[in-house]
């Protein structure tokens, strides 16, 4: 058994409480982590305000990095010492979906906003010896943690892992929404609603694939970010219409539209902003409660438009947190500038009010 302090979250809407766990031993296909750096994401902040279906209590965090303390016995792939980058989607290997290389689609994704472990089993005990749950299989916002050997991809150890512990997640996810998903040509005009963690990635993405007009969006005032990071044009979407001034831009409409923040309000101005053959990408997650999003339906089928949602940037982990990182060290893609500020562990409330007024546009949690 190990002690350790992780931020805890007992109810909707309800702050996260600092407290010491016990964690168990690793099983036989599992590895125990220190962690050194945890995301501060919008994801986790669903699950705060309702928009998943949680079960309390919950650690919560899902994009990290660590150095492995121990590892079960059947563990093939990770030893004590490496160095890793976490994955939220411990993929099985052996489901429809794995074997048909589809492993950010993994079978076990049923249980990633349970909280349970494969068997339901629980790892971790509160001072009160309550089970606590693991959002997303991890729940890094610890200081160490006991998951699935399949939740970590190796890295090099001369990599700063406060630097790079967002690779886990967002940066795929926004870049792989563009390369992978929509695989936008040389040229193209495209909209990014959203401007957090995972927009400015898509940006990133924009630009490596050679989009010329990139719109981008934002109900806070994200402008200076948003030409830094290689938006030619910006919308303050807190008083002004979206689909209206793309046309301004325009005239037709964007050949990509990408929402990167969730809920219908977003994902119905990506749909109308479309030119004709436009293609919108939901990169956000929506709360679970929305079943419908508004937009001109007759014209998603007169004007051909397409409409696709992606996972983890269309890619699975272990392809694309290797990938990322050579074009990181290149100097291809950034993730030293993503970071607007660090916090401890015990500033996890304050993190996530800053989140929300838009003071960032990633902060991360560091335990070293």
């Amino acid at each position: 058994m190990s002690v350790a302090k992780g931020a805890v979250l007992y109810g909707y809407r309800q702050p996260l409480v600092v407290e010491e766990l016990e964690w168990d031993e690793p099983r036989s296909d599992e590895i125990a982590v220190r962690v050194v750096a945890s995301g501060v994401c919008h994801s986790d902040y669903h699950a705060v305000t309702g928009d998943y279906p949680m079960e309390f209590p919950s650690i919560l965090g899902h994009e990290g990095a660590g150095i492995v303390e121990r590892v079960g016995d059947h563990c093939k792939r990770v030893k004590v010492g490496d160095h890793v980058v976490l994955s939220w989607m411990p993929s099985c290997g052996r489901c429809p979906s794995c074997v048909s290389g589809f492993r950010q689609l993994c079978d076990r994704g049923a249980n990633l906003l349970t909280g349970h472990l494969e068997g339901g089993i629980h790892k971790i005990r509160n001072p009160k010896g309550v089970d606590v749950d693991q959002f997303s299989f991890l729940g890094c916002f610890s200081e160490y943690i006991v998951i699935p050997e399949d939740g970590a991809v190796v890295v090099d150890k001369d990599l700063t892992l406060h630097k790079i512990c967002i690779v886990g997640c967002r940066i795929p996810t926004g870049w792989g929404a563009v390369v992978n998903a929509a695989k936008v040509v040389p040229g193209a005009s495209a909209l990014v609603v959203g401007l957090g963690g995972v927009g400015f990635n898509v940006l990133q993405g924009l630009k490596t694939a050679g989009a010329t007009i990139i719109i981008a969006a934002d109900i806070k005032d994200k402008k200076k970010w948003a030409f830094e990071w290689g938006a030619t044009h910006y919308i303050d979407a807190s008083r002004q219409d979206i689909r209206e001034e793309v046309m301004k831009v325009t005239g037709v409409g964007v050949q990509y539209a990408f929402d990167a923040v969730g809920g219908a309000q977003a994902e119905g101005a990506c749909v109308e902003s479309l030119c004709k053959g436009g293609t919108a990408v939901f990169a956000g997650v929506s709360p679970a409660s929305q079943k419908s999003i508004s937009f001109n339906a007759q014209n998603l089928t007169l004007y051909q438009k397409s409409i696709i949602g992606t996972v983890y940037g269309h890619t699975n982990p272990h392809a694309a947190v290797p990938q990322l990182l050579r074009m990181y060290r290149a100097g291809m893609l950034k993730m030293d500038d993503l970071v607007t500020r660090e916090y401890r562990l015990e500033q996890i409330n304050e993190a996530f009010a800053d989140m929300l007024a838009g003071k960032n546009i990633c902060g991360v949690i560091r335990f070293d």
